[in-house]
């Protein structure tokens, strides 16, 4: 009669990594058949066929042998794994005999090491928790969905989102993100692009600006040449405010006077018909000739500093001269 099984007080369960070269590895916890061992590689069980088992009720345990190395890395689990049963019945007034009974004993200790190795992989609360209202059942499955608290934090309940949508869906927004900022960084290149364009074209026409502000000055200080004979003598009768003047004796018809600065020759005179007076400036205006009418002749005569001015009128007329200047000119 074979030594009855003793359970020790280990984990009926026992975890390698293989290193792609050894076929056998050892347990440390008793087994009652070769049936009661259980293999897997990663996460599939091996079947019964890829191995053999040894040590079978060798109370310090026994050996599982590969039939082929499993490969370089790959996690080995072994455990123990029983039905949960009784296996004798004592009848009333029979022999209760001590192997019968170690060996009843002993499978329901190695049934209870089953149990406390299955509660150690499921989820409890820590010692130290405050549970009086939690309720740990879980909900029923729902299809891509999480398991999560509840506000309160009392039960476990399927969360509103789908979490394995949820890298797809956070793709999408990257990829809406990364082509907004795309777009954004476009066009504030065109808005850079204008804002120069802008600024040339705005250099441009503060030169264009200058240009003609100088071309404008070129012009006037060309001593009106620009414009018609008609031209000239209107601006000679434009009417001219009273500034600084200074009255003249010219003489007799011929004289010359010469002008000390920018300014204007005003003239006068009493006539009758038939009548003249000329003013002749060949720098600047030419000759200027007013016919006489009833009544009194006045005009104005534009010219510059050291022009030459000849005066010619009718004899016996009587005509007022007078050299009006700007402020500040003498």
């Amino acid at each position: 009669m074979s030594e009855h099984v003793k359970i020790y007080g280990v984990i009926p369960k026992k975890q390698y990594v293989a290193d792609g070269t050894t076929t056998t590895f050892e347990f440390p916890f008793a087994i009652f058949s070769a049936d009661d061992i259980e293999v897997y590689l990663g996460d599939t069980k091996q079947s019964t066929t890829s191995y053999t088992v040894s040590g079978v009720r060798d109370s310090s345990g026994g050996a599982v042998t590969f039939v082929t190395a499993p490969e370089t890395n790959t996690l080995i689990t072994i455990m123990r794994h029983l039905s949960i049963e009784r296996l004798s019945d004592f009848q009333e007034g029979g022999a209760l005999r001590a192997d019968t009974l170690n060996d009843e004993l002993d499978y329901q200790i190695a049934c209870q090491q089953q149990i406390a190795e299955n509660l150690n992989r499921s989820m409890v609360l820590p010692p130290y928790a405050v549970a009086d209202n939690v309720n740990l059942t879980l909900p029923t499955p729902s299809a891509g969905k999480a398991i999560v608290w509840n506000s309160e934090g009392t039960n476990l309940e399927n969360s509103t989102i789908a979490v394995n949508e949820m890298e797809s869906v956070l793709n999408g927004y990257k990829t809406a993100a990364q082509s907004a900022a795309t777009t954004a960084t476009e066009k504030a290149g065109i808005a850079s692009d204008k804002a120069d364009i802008a600024t040339d074209k705005a250099q441009v026409a503060t030169e264009k600006a200058a240009e003609a502000a100088t071309t404008l000055t070129t012009k006037a200080n060309k001593d009106l040449d620009n414009l018609s004979e008609s031209g000239k003598k209107k601006i000679a009768n434009l009417p001219m405010p009273s500034n600084q003047y200074v009255d003249l004796t010219l003489g007799s018809s011929g004289a010359t006077y010469t002008a000390p600065a920018n300014g204007w020759i005003y003239f006068a005179k009493d006539t009758t018909s038939g009548k003249y007076i000329s003013l002749y400036n060949s720098s600047y205006i030419g000759t200027q000739v007013h016919a006489s009418y009833s009544g009194v002749l006045r005009a104005y005569l534009p010219v510059k500093k050291d022009d030459e001015i000849t005066v010619s009128y009718n004899a016996g007329t009587t005509v007022y001269f007078r050299f009006i200047y700007a402020e500040g000119e003498l």
